[in-house]
């Protein structure tokens, strides 16, 4: 969540860095830091309550990235900005490096 409120600090929704910068923090930032710790938790990536958990996660960094209302799903904030959900990218990257 620091990670989060660093974000808000540097852009808001209408000022600070652009929308595709923004974008790139979250995938070089903030999906890295949390790949970097699923050695540790990964068994849990099939709990559906932990995949909920991830999603909220996930959806505070989409409306900072979009602008968008915060009622707006994480489903169509994923499709807007072309991310896929963490559960997805953490799975994904554990079968890369292993």
């Amino acid at each position: 969540m620091d990670q989060y409120q660093h974000l808000c600090r540097i852009a808001g929704k209408t000022w600070g860095i652009n929308r595709n910068i923004r974008r790139l923090l979250y995938k070089t930032v903030i999906e890295r830091t949390l790949c970097y710790g699923a050695a540790a938790w990964g068994h849990y990536m099939t709990s559906r309550r932990f995949q909920k958990k991830l999603d909220s996660i996930q959806c505070l960094f989409l409306l900072n990235i979009t602008g968008a209302y915060r009622t707006t799903p994480t489903a169509a904030l994923q499709v807007v900005t072309g991310l896929q959900p963490l559960h997805l990218g953490i799975s994904n990257w554990k079968t890369e490096v292993l």
